[in-house]
């Protein structure tokens, strides 16, 4: 019997996965838990070692954004030696940069080993958030924690639910099986049940996203029968179990509504107004460095941020200032370079990939999809280590779905061609990249 080993190469993807809390959850109580520190720490160092051993699978753009990841981190080695004495002298500031490596780690080894199976990524996402609700937040399931807005997760578990639904999504339009519009459909709600707006407005966003990049999935078909199933399915559910009394409960729809109005009213009500209240209290600093922002000297400079009731500091000084926005953290510690640095290659490779011919694996369309809402999520929260290497897996599938150049094909067939000669041929080299 041959066993196929092919799921172990999930284990970079998963091993960034995992410093999200609703898995770490499992083993260490706490988030500031010393040994995870380090064991973040250990990622960054095997992300920079997996994208140089694999440097050769990087396209010509992803190694010049790679390389000027380096640059800016061994300039600010600089900066830290030259004015502090140290060669990191503030971690908090240079993880805001060695976090870009997870990007370079999942992008060059799923170039090389090709797109993972995302059958048992799925699995293994839904069994590790499963077992966290069972043995650490049951409670958050019952309809009294959904009144009182007692979340099991944090916003970033609760966006693997839109990951996990889109690629469900796609399957069952793609393959008709009605296990994955169930698990579809579950994902959908569980996303609502958890009540993280931004997860809502992502998925808002993502839905239509990934319909549009459904048109150059090959094998996807919007039957009758498929959007029956799609328009109906909820309505069986709903009607079933008590759930349609649970949907009329005027509480529930009060509590629906109340975060509805949140959405609509960022600057007035909600987290939103408390986000907004921390961009003016900045905004003078951001206004002073505009281009490269504070850096180091950053960490130095005094909470800008008080709190209403106390008057007093959010946080205390020398621990970092600590954004709840990802364009926010970016322009004040590196400015407008800093934004761009992130979100700059991977816009630019995602649209010259939409501007060619030729079909995109649905997995990759849902990982589009989802990427593309980050930008929208950023406005919210920063991004956690592993939305970078979704990132570089996405960009990983969204190259190797590219068509080849014809010259690169013939360079790619003439190296598959026997050797003349009978002593061994060297190492092929990768096939030629565009990008």
């Amino acid at each position: 019997m041959k066993i196929n080993l092919r799921f172990l190469v999930l284990g970079v993807f998963v091993a960034i996965l995992v410093t999200d809390r609703g898995f770490n959850q499992l083993f260490f109580a706490h988030e500031d838990d010393p040994l995870l520190g380090r064991y973040h720490y250990l990622l960054v160092g095997f992300s920079l070692a997996i994208s140089l051993l694999n440097l050769r699978y990087m396209s010509v753009g992803m190694r010049r954004w790679f390389f000027a990841v380096l640059t800016a981190l061994s300039l600010l080695a600089l900066e830290s030696y030259q004015g502090w004495g140290s060669w990191m002298v503030y971690p908090h500031v240079f993880g805001k940069l060695t976090v870009l490596l997870h990007v370079f780690g999942a992008y060059s080894y799923y170039r090389r080993v090709g797109q993972p199976p995302f059958g048992p990524l799925v699995f293994l996402i839904l069994l590790g958030l499963g077992i966290n609700l069972a043995f650490f937040n049951s409670d958050s399931l019952s309809l009294n924690a959904f009144l009182n807005n007692e979340r099991g997760f944090v916003t970033t578990s609760a966006y693997l639910f839109l990951v996990v639904g889109l690629l469900n999504l796609n399957w069952f339009l793609q393959r008709g099986h009605l296990l994955h519009v169930c698990l579809f459909f579950g994902c959908m709600a569980m996303i609502v049940f958890l009540q993280h707006r931004t997860v809502w407005v992502s998925t808002a966003v993502a839905l239509p996203l990934n319909l549009l990049l459904l048109r150059r999935v090959s094998g996807v078909r919007f039957s009758a029968q498929r959007l029956l199933i799609l328009g109906l399915l909820p309505v069986l559910v709903g009607g079933v179990g008590g759930v349609a009394a649970i949907i009329d409960n005027p509480n529930v729809i009060k509590r629906l509504e109340a975060s509805i109005e949140d959405i609509q009213n960022p600057d007035k009500q909600g987290t939103g107004s408390w986000r907004m209240k921390q961009y003016e209290a900045y905004e003078p600093v951001l206004r002073e460095r505009p281009v490269l922002g504070w850096r180091l000297d950053g960490f130095e400079l005094p909470v800008q941020f008080y709190s209403d009731d106390t008057d007093a500091p959010v946080w205390e000084n020398f621990t970092g200032h600590h954004f709840h926005s990802f364009y926010l953290d970016r322009l004040f510690y590196f400015g407008i370079v800093g934004v761009l640095l992130v979100l700059l290659m991977p816009i630019y490779v995602v649209a010259k990939r939409l501007l060619q011919p030729g079909p995109i694996p649905a997995t990759t369309a849902a990982l589009m999809a989802c990427c593309a809402t980050l930008v929208v999520y950023a406005i919210s929260y920063d991004w956690p280590a592993y939305y970078y290497a979704l990132v570089g897996l996405m960009l990983a599938g969204v190259q190797d779905s590219a068509p080849v150049p014809a010259a690169a094909a013939v360079a790619v067939a003439a190296r598959k061609r026997p050797a003349a000669r009978p002593f061994p041929s060297p190492e092929p080299a990768p096939p030629a990249l565009t990008y």
